[in-house]
């Protein structure tokens, strides 16, 4: 009775040391693209003095709600002592058996964006009779290689008028997809917020999911977002019900309409051009000329000249975008019969000028 109590606890012993002496070593990445042939990329260590024949087991689970989505098991395989590097072609053929996913017969396809846990167990098996002897899991994240991209409306664009449509890139490579659609996000931007804070604090202005294309228009029934309001929106992809992957958050405002400057009745306005030769006459005491200009507002700084490039003035006006009107009182400076050039120069470095003769009277 003794010596049958002390070969079972040896028996035992023995057991637990082959289940602690034997490991699997995965080499999943942790995050980006992963190719389902890839689960299979192991070190397996056996780290006792005999040749064990076994057989290896996947099983692949949503990390985010538990849900089985398949396992696969291989044919019987010989582990010797030390360490065996495996791949999906040194232990084929195997079984798969899916459960929470679509098949897919291919060996090198794409698992679909996501979050998994992957659990390995090698077993031991003599006749019909299996015995566990390892069992590791390993947590990772199937991510696109790149994420959905916003395009239009730009970012930190001011528009002149409601943007109709919204529109961004789809996340990429499309193969590892399932059933991509995208959920859509603005919010108002309170004083002081940076535009992601708004996003995740602030109740929704506008939101909506399922989208299955990549773009979004806004119904003209929806309210309308406030002029020289900041908004913030983002768009997020899914494959399925798992989170793949989202954009950037981007901002934009409706400005208000500028107030165009009245055009003056029953005067006379020089047009300022440089591709305008000659001299224009005017009468003493006013000059006013006419400026288009292609930059934002802005101050500048108006010049006058003598015959012989003295500078004979020079004021500050503010300069809009458009056309600009400007009057000039030409003081005692300016001399009847003498002729002189009024320049402005734009933004980019460009002098725009005309030359002007004061007549006697």
């Amino acid at each position: 009775m003794r010596k049958l109590l002390l070969t079972q606890v040896l028996t035992a012993l023995a057991l637990s040391t082959v289940f602690a002496q034997v490991h699997i070593q995965a080499t999943i990445p942790v995050v980006g693209l992963v190719q389902k042939n890839q689960l299979w990329n192991l070190v397996l260590v056996n780290g006792t003095a005999m040749t064990i024949d076994g057989r290896l087991e996947i099983v692949l689970r949503d990390r985010q709600n538990g849900i089985e989505l398949f396992t696969a098991t291989t044919s019987r395989i010989s582990l010797p002592k030390g360490s065996l590097s495996v791949n999906v072609n040194s232990l084929n053929p195997i079984q798969y058996n899916y459960v929470g996913m679509e098949p897919d017969k291919t060996i090198s396809g794409l698992l679909p964006a996501g979050a998994y846990i992957v659990c390995y167990s090698f077993s031991r098996t003599s006749g019909e009779k299996q015995e566990l002897l390892a069992e590791e899991c390993f947590p990772f994240d199937a991510e696109p290689l790149s994420p959905p991209m916003l395009m239009f409306p730009a970012d930190s664009s001011e528009l002149e008028t409601q943007p109709m449509q919204f529109s961004w890139t789809p996340p990429a490579p499309a193969g590892m997809f399932n059933k991509l659609h995208y959920e859509f996000f603005i919010t108002e931007i309170m004083p002081g917020q940076k535009a992601a804070e708004a996003l995740q604090v602030n109740m929704s202005f506008y939101n909506t999911s399922h989208l299955y294309n990549n773009f979004l228009t806004y119904p003209a029934g929806l309210p309308a977002f406030e002029k020289e309001k900041w908004y913030a929106w983002q768009v997020v992809a899914r494959s399925g019900e798992n989170y793949a992957a989202k954009t950037e958050t981007w901002v934009f405002k409706i400005k208000n309409p500028e107030q165009k400057p009245p055009v003056p009745e029953n005067l006379t306005y020089l047009l300022l051009h440089d591709d305008l030769t000659g001299t224009y006459t005017i009468a003493p005491g006013k000059l006013r000329i006419k400026y288009s200009s292609a930059d934002p507002e802005h101050e500048t700084q108006v010049s006058f000249f003598d015959e012989k490039g003295n500078m004979q003035a020079r004021v500050s006006r503010k300069i809009r975008q458009g056309d600009n009107y400007l009057d000039f009182d030409l003081g005692r400076n300016f001399h009847e019969g003498s002729s002189y050039k009024v320049m402005i120069t734009d933004q980019s470095g460009k002098n725009h000028s005309l030359i002007f003769s004061i007549i006697k009277n």
